[in-house]
């Protein structure tokens, strides 16, 4: 019974691990809206409604109010079709002879390798949604005017600017560093840099997110609400023994499904199947 309970705890712990480290891998998730709770058993893809707003009127003293135009109801999907699979083995001469726990680290890794599956995944759509191109004719460094653009694109379309990031490539960091509205006193006045330490913390209130997987010269400005995800069934862990790999070797597989959508597409001034809360700076 023992030997039970501790093989279980064993198991919870690995699951841990793996969560923890795709959600620190994956790091652009938290840039988007988590709809996993839609994600039932059964179902293929997700729904998220979206309903359009009142019109006030004026009614005279006295007199009957004309009845408001009836409220409309559309959804956006996100389809669960991201089936995603790591599958490795491993000999037991590996675990005995190594001064490392061998199959912790090579979960570990797996996971991690998940991670930067679901950040390619939804880099990959922001940029087939994004309601706002800058440079798109002419691929450039970042200019404080792109930024402007963007937030403007944003506000314009009722994002929640206190929820907004941005995310950038590990060369748009650099070129941001090296904007003069950034980094010289003579162009920002004496109030505090967005610059502090060598890293670019936040640019006109909003977050910055350095991220390595985004192409060079290509950045994104992104309210939760213009684009989701969901986790039908989260990353787990599971494992067999293979006697190709000998006595007490192992076959494990790391997996989980899911999906990535943008979200209010169509409205606002973004043209049908963009979303007006995603802007990006085209590579």
């Amino acid at each position: 019974m023992a030997a039970n309970v501790l093989t279980q705890a064993k198991q919870d712990l690995i699951a841990s691990l793996v969560q923890r480290e795709l959600k620190e891998t994956a790091s652009l998730i938290s840039c988007l809206t988590d709809h996993s709770n839609l994600a039932v058993k059964g179902s293929k893809q997700v729904s998220i409604p979206k309903m359009t707003s009142f019109t006030v009127g004026d009614r005279a003293f006295g007199a009957q109010g004309a009845e408001s135009a009836a409220l409309t109801v559309d959804v956006d999907t996100i389809a669960l079709d991201k089936n995603k699979y790591i599958l490795f083995g491993y000999d037991a001469a590996d675990e005995m002879q190594s001064t490392i726990e061998y199959k912790i680290q090579a979960i570990t890794r797996a996971a991690a390798a998940h991670g930067r599956q679901i950040n390619d995944d939804i880099l990959a759509e922001l940029e087939l949604v994004a309601g706002l191109s800058v440079n798109g004719a002419a691929p450039a460094d970042i200019t404080a005017s792109n930024i402007l653009a963007m937030r403007e694109f944003l506000m314009a379309n009722f994002a929640n600017m206190a929820s907004v990031k941005f995310v950038i490539a590990a060369d748009q960091e650099r070129a941001m560093l090296e904007l003069p509205e950034f980094s010289r006193y003579d162009y920002r006045g004496v109030g505090p840099s967005p610059i502090v330490n060598g890293s670019v913390g936040s640019v006109y209130g909003i977050p910055v997110i350095l991220n390595q997987q985004i192409k060079a010269q290509q950045a994104f400005m992104i309210a939760p609400e213009g684009c989701g995800f969901a986790f039908q069934r989260s990353p787990a862990v599971g494992e067999d023994t293979d006697l190709r790999y000998g006595v007490n070797g192992m076959q494990v597989a790391v997996d989980c499904t899911y999906g990535v959508g943008g979200l209010e597409l169509g409205e606002g001034s973004a043209a049908a199947g963009k979303s007006p809360l995603v802007a990006m700076l085209t590579d």
